[in-house]
């Protein structure tokens, strides 16, 4: 479990720093780029969601 939540936020951009310790420069664009495309697959989802298909 603790390594899906890492990538998790490696995902968005974090970096592991120690002792599972993650941070975000916040010069970095990885987080605003990984949550419009988190959005994207979000309404991709809901509409086959809603459509039924998968």
């Amino acid at each position: 479990m603790n390594a899906k939540i890492a990538q998790g936020w490696q995902s968005l951009g974090f970096r592991l720093y120690r002792d599972n310790v993650y941070l975000l420069s916040p010069a970095s664009q990885d987080l605003e780029e990984q949550r419009g495309a988190l959005r994207g697959r979000l309404a991709e989802l809901g509409a086959s969601w809603r459509t039924g298909t998968s």
